[in-house]
């Protein structure tokens, strides 16, 4: 056992802390399931450390008000849908249309489909969000609108695993159309009828001034930089958002513990950052790191994001186009004693995405990369529970994220700047 291996099993809280942030609920930002658990989770921090704060940043806040879908014919049918957050709505009295099935609504589907597309009702499939061949929800939806759909649904492929959550990504008063997802078997009557026709329903508020908030721990060293640990607290209300992102906040707190006699005079600081509103196209920490002064925002030399670090006894860093990293990831796989694999393309599916953006080296440390029959796989589900995620995968998770902050915080401010080489991500 290695001394990471070591410190983490030694950690008694941890679990403790993952059942005490699921038992709040599934913590959508709106809800005040998210306020309260932050509550929690900054009572924690003042265990730690004196230095911390909670900011308030805003965000395009909705609320879901009514959602049906009903297969119509001689026999009409209930179908199960949730909408997608920040749906467009429906008028009152809904919406009627012919449903057009694009299979995975990939790129090439719509192109394939064309003009067809125009005044439908989309049906697409949801896949399996860590992989190397994802496709974003909110890139399928983008495409429904450029092509004139009058709505999209999105089916879970998952058979009785029932419909998903997740977020449109439409801005407040922005264009958009109707969207929902559906379950599996939803999808399978729509396209068992050609040319099936349905009645859409979706009814939703706008929440002006919205906010989301944001805890921070920071643990001063010897030096202005900063390593940065980050976790989103908020989920979706289906489940209790154990996976994503219970498993995230509990390893960040664990670190945080472990981690703080580790900062001292001859290192950098290590802050300790958790985010709201992530679920909402990751609102929350893009309008921290925006209204961030530019030198304080400079002296974040690195980001190691906790998001659905279990469900799978597998760990992979999406590197977000900043190859140095690739060499800490090995290097921390080694010092931890815990397997971890990397991938380079920059995936913008967590708060990781904001900070590369801003030049910041950032990664997310994820389970399941590329194996979507694990656990991992009932994410934005409702199935989504604490009981499918095993305490070994934690603290697995938590050897990995000490590792790679303490070889973090023994780096020079040179060598940390120098994580920057080579880097391709797309900025802000």
């Amino acid at each position: 056992m290695t001394p990471w291996q070591r410190a983490a099993a030694d950690d008694a809280a941890l679990m403790n802390d993952f059942q005490r942030i699921c038992a709040f609920g599934g913590r959508l930002s709106g809800t005040g399931q998210d306020v309260a658990a932050m509550d929690w989770v900054v009572s924690r921090l003042r265990e730690i450390g004196p230095e911390v704060r909670v900011m308030s940043v805003p965000y395009d806040g909705w609320r879901s008000v009514a959602a049906t879908l009903t297969l119509l014919g001689n026999a009409p049918v209930e179908l199960d849908c949730v909408p997608l957050l920040r749906s467009a709505s429906t008028a009152l009295a809904g919406l009627e249309g012919t449903i057009l099935d694009l299979g995975a609504g990939r790129s090439e589907d719509f192109e394939r489909a064309g003009d067809a597309v125009r005044g439908k009702i989309v049906l697409v499939r949801h896949e399996y969000p860590f992989a190397q061949t994802h496709m974003h929800r909110r890139r399928k939806y983008d495409l429904a609108v450029k092509y004139g759909a009058a709505a999209f649904l999105i089916a879970n492929a998952t058979p009785g695993a029932g419909p998903l959550s997740g977020s449109s990504g439409r801005p407040r008063d922005g264009a958009g159309i109707p969207a929902a997802y559906i379950d599996h078997e939803g999808a399978l009557a729509l396209s068992a009828q050609p040319n099936a026709q349905v009645q859409l329903t979706i009814v939703g508020e706008e929440v002006r001034d919205a906010l989301a908030p944001v805890g921070i721990l920071d643990l001063p060293g010897g030096r202005d930089s900063r390593i940065v640990i980050s976790a989103h607290l908020d989920g979706h209300d289906l489940g209790t958002s154990a996976l994503d992102n219970a498993t995230g906040v509990a390893v960040a707190l664990a670190a945080a513990r472990i981690l703080a006699p580790h900062v001292g005079p001859d290192t950098p600081g290590l802050r300790v950052c958790f985010f709201t509103a992530e679920e909402w196209a990751l609102a929350g920490s893009a309008r921290y790191l925006a209204d961030m002064a530019p030198l304080e925002r400079e002296a974040l030399k690195l980001n190691i994001n906790l998001d659905t670090v279990a469900g799978d006894d597998s760990l992979c860093a999406l590197i977000s186009e900043y190859p140095a990293l690739a060499e800490i990831v090995d290097r921390t796989a080694k010092e931890a004693g815990v397997p971890v694999s990397h991938w380079l393309p920059f995936m913008p599916n967590s708060d990781h995405a904001n900070f590369a953006k801003h030049g910041i080296p950032a990664l997310r440390l994820v389970a399941g990369f590329d194996k979507p029959q694990s656990r991992v796989q009932h994410i934005l589900s409702r199935q989504d529970l604490p009981e499918i995620i095993r305490e070994s995968e934690l603290r697995n998770a938590l050897a990995v994220t000490c590792a790679m902050a303490a070889v973090s915080l023994g780096m020079s401010d040179g060598a940390l700047s120098a994580l920057t080489q080579g880097a391709t991500c797309p900025r802000v």
